[in-house]
């Protein structure tokens, strides 16, 4: 239960980021949403929480620098279903 729960937080994290990068006109990359990812993590006080920016940051590794937006989001898609083991195809 708390592995499904870990990767629904994932996915809602990197979605929620990258909509409020978008709001902020920032520039969205795997770079930058990474490093969004762990400022938040370094900001955060619940244990939980701060693992789950890590591990979604993890996920975020795994693409190349430049991708799409709707890579990012396919990436956050796949998160909630997949270990961080397994390959993105």
């Amino acid at each position: 239960m708390f592995t499904d729960l870990s990767w629904k937080v994932i996915h809602q994290i990197i979605n929620q980021t990258i909509n409020e990068m978008v709001d902020e006109q920032q520039t969205l990359d795997v770079i930058s949403l990474r490093a969004r990812l762990r400022e938040m993590a370094e900001k955060e006080t619940d244990e939980v929480r701060v693992l789950c920016y890590w591990q979604a940051s993890k996920v975020l590794n795994r693409l190349p620098p430049t991708v799409s937006a709707n890579q990012l989001l396919h990436a956050a898609r796949h998160a909630f279903r997949t270990p961080l083991d397994h390959e993105l195809s």
